[in-house]
């Protein structure tokens, strides 16, 4: 659609039959996109912007819906100011569509025709909100966003405004992508759309990698799946992100994608970026975007799955073939550096059913499990991916068994990290809030004491630790404790703390890191 039609089916979808408003030299596309809906969208046209703000008021408070107002950029703009005042004062639901200049001078200050200083600003002291739509594909969420303050707020007018140019264009980008890649972040894992991008995923035969926070937004069992992007650094040499440079189309949907885990350890993106964000003031932060899309990836999933319909947008065999083949590479990757951490983590795996919610503090065991602990579903794996803080683990546990009685907790801590809350046992007791703790020792605070030894070498301090017998801890408030030091202990100890039903500790012994444990 161009942006003029995308405003007019916009508004239907919410049942408008009636705007009103006066035509100028910078909305004549969109009425020309009236032009089509004259059966469906009555319109009424005035003299002066002022009087047609009163009309559409009028309307507003006759009917008790939402009076649609449109106007045009600078004079038409601002010659609304008195009618929407009134019905911001008033209390009544207006909501103003009006343009600006064209894209290439917004902002810019050049005295293009109807150019005002500051438009939206212009508007903000006689509205609840207003914002500028830059992009034709965030048009019906947009709408969609003032339509709902008008359900749940103090209604009172709302401005939108469009550059000129975008009234009469349709979006260009088109996905002639051959080897495309999706992915999948932290929006997707709080607000949903996992069905609808394995769905997405499965139309284009496109591979999926999730962002720091999104673990298991994407089941990591599913072919299509490559786990988490995240390498370098603490995580690890990851073949999929050297990959990932080479596909021609990355699709990010719901990722702010964070300069610690991107950027940082000079992740490399394709040219061709489809960046899909509720904040829109995270895109371009980390990757210049070729298009931009300031939306709920949800819906814009889903908006793509309803586009493609019943046509063949598979990618191909040779291209699942190579999916396949760098799947291998990754796994074949971590049984060569990580093969202790991967065998640790399998038997971890097998003995968790299905929907284990695991919570994680930022330990070298968690690092590695971000890559070595398959994830089947959202909400399944949390940990501090925002600010990184340790003690994190055990009382999200407790708050996650809370809302998820049923599904089995495991937190995976260090010893460290643990002694952070480990007071909230009391409120384990006294609740029966039933999590398991995975807790793994090495007297140190192990990060930090490798990121000390690498860059000091024997000049290590303050990063041993005396701790207290944690089992004699556990058992103080009625729980239960199993020490182990293998990885043949690890999987029955924590099958049997988990069949317990009951606050267990499983400690494993890493005296020597949890790369040796074997």
């Amino acid at each position: 659609m161009t942006g003029g039609q995308a405003i007019t089916e916009s508004l239907k979808a919410q049942g408008v039959d009636t705007v009103f408003g006066i035509i100028s030299i910078h909305n004549l596309d969109l009425f020309d996109a009236l032009y089509d809906q004259q059966d469906s969208l009555r319109f009424i046209g005035g003299r002066l912007e002022l009087g047609v703000g009163f009309m559409a008021d009028g309307y507003a408070r006759a009917t008790g819906k939402p009076g649609v107002l449109i106007t045009s950029t600078g004079p038409g703009a601002a010659d609304s100011i008195g009618a929407m005042g009134e019905a911001y004062f008033s209390g009544s639901p207006l909501l103003q569509v009006t343009t600006n200049v064209e894209s290439e001078f917004l902002g810019q200050g050049r005295n293009a025709t109807h150019e005002t200083k500051d438009q939206l600003r212009m508007f903000e002291a006689v509205t609840d909100w207003n914002a500028m739509i830059g992009e034709i594909e965030s048009i019906p969420d947009n709408l969609m966003e003032a339509f709902h303050r008008f359900q749940n707020r103090r209604p009172r007018p709302i401005e939108l405004e469009l550059p000129t140019d975008l009234l009469g264009t349709a979006p260009t980008w088109r996905s002639s992508a051959r080897r495309p890649a999706i992915v999948v972040g932290e929006e997707v894992q709080m607000l949903g759309g996992t069905s609808e991008i394995v769905r997405l995923a499965e139309a284009l035969g496109a591979p999926v990698v999730t962002s720091d926070g999104a673990k298991g937004a994407f089941p990591e069992d599913h072919p299509l799946s490559l786990g988490q992007m995240l390498g370098r650094r603490i995580w690890g040499e990851n073949p999929v992100q050297e990959w990932l440079s080479t596909c021609d189309a990355v699709v990010i949907l719901g990722s702010i994608m964070p300069h610690r885990s991107t950027t940082g350890v000079q992740l490399k993106l394709p040219e061709t970026v489809v960046h899909v964000l509720l904040d829109g003031d995270s895109i371009g932060k980390n990757y210049d975007a070729t298009v931009p899309i300031v939306a709920n990836s949800q819906a814009v999933a889903q908006q793509w799955l309803d586009a493609i319909g019943g046509s063949d947008v598979s990618k191909g065999q040779s291209y699942a073939d190579e999916i396949a083949s760098v799947k291998k590479d990754i796994h074949s990757n971590l049984q060569e550096t990580w093969g202790n951490e991967l065998r640790a983590f399998e038997a971890v795996r097998e003995a968790t059913p299905r929907d284990t919610i695991f919570s994680l503090d930022p330990t070298v065991p968690a690092s590695r499990a971000a890559r070595c602990l398959p994830i089947y579903g959202p909400r399944q794996y949390m940990h501090p991916h925002g600010w990184a803080g340790l003690g994190f683990s055990f009382p999200a546990g407790l708050g996650a068994k809370v809302g998820k009685p049923d599904s089995p907790v495991v937190c995976i801590t260090g010893d460290g990290g643990f002694q952070y809350n480990f007071q909230e046992l009391a409120t384990a007791a006294q609740y029966n809030i039933h999590p398991v703790i995975l807790m793994f020792n090495d007297n140190a605070w192990g990060v930090l004491k490798k990121y000390q030894k690498d860059r000091f070498g024997d000049r290590q301090f303050a990063t041993d630790l005396v701790n207290p017998d944690f089992g004699k801890l556990f058992d103080s408030y009625g729980f239960g404790a199993t020490r182990v030091s293998t990885v043949a202990e690890l999987g029955p100890a924590l099958d049997s703390a988990i069949s317990s039903g009951k606050t267990h500790l499983v400690e494993v012994a890493i005296p020597d890191g949890f790369g040796a444990l074997v």
